[in-house]
């Protein structure tokens, strides 16, 4: 998007690598992922393309936040002390505000769990009235709260497979997908079968960055330096045709060709061993 883009070339332009922001806006426009937005860009947003200083640069400086003591994920060591952060200071509707007042859509929806917005006024009553009446309570030893069963009722509502019977809350997508693991281990386990306990990812996909989701997400940075994937997670092919197929091959031959490569590495490791094909249906590449 133009705000990811404006952001990297943020990052550039900070570390006096004015050349490298500019052929970045110029490359990513030219591959289509500003398609006309870079013309349409505001005029403070545009001033961060070029050499000129940065009012976040200024600013960030007189109030210390370079050198900060947040270690931020998604974040190279280095920048955390020579780079001065991007600070998001308010939100409104699909856009952001960094303290500066400089103006941002909000592409990824947050991290991708804003989805009506920001400042929306139903969740901020809805949360300021939760917060008045009773912050927080888990959900250990059979106890819970009222609003979490009736979140729990409305999921299962929704779900239309017959035999989806609870609904369990975690914090997060890696959480989750670490909850999967384990309780897919666990049922095995129940069944008298443990060794079944592999799982099949693609390559390219993103699951998550704790342990066991980011030995399930098959992007080799998640894995560097930090001995993943773990051994009981293997990868398959990325089904993106346009990236990936052989010359000449339709789209129906390759999806031929990654279905026999799926079967041909379950029977390597033994039908015995697998136990599911962790996929989604989206790629963001």
């Amino acid at each position: 998007s133009c705000v990811a883009a404006e952001m990297i070339a943020r990052g550039l332009l900070r570390s006096n690598s004015s050349t490298q922001a500019s052929k970045l806006v110029k490359y990513l426009t030219s591959a289509g992922s500003l398609q006309g937005h870079a013309e349409s860009l505001s005029d403070a947003s545009v001033r961060h393309f070029s050499s000129a200083s940065s009012p976040q640069t200024n600013s960030t400086e007189e109030n210390g936040f370079k050198g900060h003591g947040m270690l931020a994920p998604f974040t190279a060591g280095w920048q955390s002390n020579d780079v001065h952060p991007l600070v998001i200071d308010r939100s409104e509707g699909s856009y952001v505000y960094d303290i500066n007042g400089n103006k941002y859509l909000d592409s990824l929806a947050g991290l991708w769990c804003t989805a009506l917005g920001g400042s929306e006024p139903r969740l901020v009553k809805a949360a300021t009235d939760q917060l008045n009446k009773l912050p927080f309570y888990h959900s250990f030893w059979n106890r819970t709260t009222k609003p979490t069963l009736d979140l729990a009722d409305d999921l299962l509502s929704m779900f239309t497979a017959s035999k989806m019977g609870k609904a369990f809350f975690t914090n997060s997508g890696s959480e989750a997908n670490d909850s999967h693991v384990k309780l897919v281990w666990y049922y095995n386990n129940a069944l008298g079968r443990p060794n079944k306990k592999k799982f099949i990812a693609r390559s390219k996909a993103y699951h998550g960055s704790t342990l066991i989701s980011a030995s399930l997400t098959g992007l080799p940075a998640l894995h560097q330096k930090f001995d993943l994937p773990a051994p009981f997670v293997l990868h398959t092919d990325c089904p993106h045709y346009w990236r990936f197929h052989l010359p000449g091959e339709t789209e129906e031959e390759f999806a031929t060709r990654l279905a026999k490569n799926l079967e041909d590495l379950i029977l390597k490791e033994g039908p015995e061993t697998v136990r599911f094909l962790v996929t989604k249906l989206i790629f963001m590449q």
